[in-house]
């Protein structure tokens, strides 16, 4: 009788033991895939702003800069911690020096006077 117990003492123990590791692994994994997902949704918003900006509204005035920017992000695309770096790494030097400008402003037309009703 008391070796049974204790027999399933140490079983319980272990299982414990593997049951807290094996819970510990599960959460640093949850962590892990949300930076990455968090990560690569920055890069994704980067490649977006890149295709929406205009040459001009980079913060040198190259006429290759969009596409260097371009190229830098979809290169870092086969290593997705290096292509979430990248995306904060576009966001500090273009985003946040030069804001994109909102040239294309529709037009509306004015607008026509009231005439009072008889």
């Amino acid at each position: 009788m008391l070796i049974a117990s204790i027999e399933e003492a140490v079983d319980l123990g272990a299982l414990g033991i593997i049951g807290g590791i094996g819970g510990i692994y599960i959460c640093f994994y949850v962590i892990a895939m949300g930076i990455a997902i968090t990560l690569f949704v920055f890069w994704l918003i980067s490649i977006i702003d890149i295709s929406q900006r205009k040459n001009e509204d980079f913060p040198s005035a190259t006429d290759n800069s969009k596409t260097t920017w371009l190229i830098v992000l979809l290169v870092t695309l086969i290593m997705p911690v290096a292509a979430g770096v990248a995306g904060i790494v576009y966001y500090v030097n273009v985003v946040k020096k030069v804001p994109r400008s909102n040239t294309e402003k529709p037009v509306l037309p004015p607008d026509e006077p009231k005439t009072p009703q008889s």
